[in-house]
């Protein structure tokens, strides 16, 4: 079950502290092909994009871009008639693998897969997925927590909570840390998002309001 194309605005914390910042996740789709950002305007800009096919085994993502304020946008190509991901900044090309995301079809296609099918997703469960960023590929497992009511800028908000961890860069190092909270209320999109980062410091989005796409 695909989410209803719509906009998700946020409110940025660093800390538990809120910064002058707008963030917003879009996403529209035809029931066969999609579009999807997800775009943080502050003190610098950061968007991230992607774009490609619905398919009856889930999303399959053609193009990732990522533009950071007046950089160049780097870009990974799905090049499915190749079985290879490809990277513009030059980086080796790797094996497409059989239900591979990028930074941002990740957030739809594990609502779809909570939508499609609550009730395998306990507490406990967990999805592996193979994640495209701007660089390289990474293995994720989002691991499934409790349901729990959540209080964001936009309301208070039932939830499921997933995380998942990044393996340590170097022996010795402190891994970082993904979590959403994923709203059945909105799709299972995610309402709230948090990464911490082997340093410690926390980045969170918090739901503000919903838009039309």
């Amino acid at each position: 079950m695909w989410p209803g194309s719509k906009v998700l605005t946020y409110q940025l914390e660093v800390n538990s502290f809120p910064l002058p910042a707008r963030a917003e996740l879009r996403w529209r789709h035809d029931g066969a092909q999609y579009e999807a950002s997800l775009a943080l305007q502050s003190f610098i800009s950061v968007v991230r994009t992607s774009k490609g096919a619905i398919t009856p085994l889930g999303l399959e993502p053609l193009r990732y871009g990522e533009k950071i304020t007046a950089r160049s946008e780097t870009a990974v190509h799905f090049q499915r008639d190749k079985g290879i991901v490809s990277f513009s900044n030059n980086k080796p090309s790797v094996a497409l693998l059989a239900g591979m995301q990028d930074e941002v079809s990740v957030f739809f296609q594990v609502a779809a897969m909570l939508g499609g099918s609550p009730q395998q997703f306990v507490a406990g469960t967990e999805i592996p997925l193979q994640t495209a960023e701007s660089r390289a590929v990474r293995s994720m497992v989002f691991v499934v927590g409790k349901s729990e009511v959540v209080d964001l800028p936009g309301g208070r908000v039932p939830t499921v909570y997933l995380s998942h961890a990044e393996p340590p860069a170097y022996e010795g190092a402190k891994s970082s840390k993904g979590e959403i909270w994923a709203a059945p209320g909105l799709d299972y999109l995610p309402v709230h998002i948090r990464i911490t980062e082997p340093s410690g410091t926390t980045y969170d989005l918090r739901w503000s309001q919903t838009l039309a796409p």
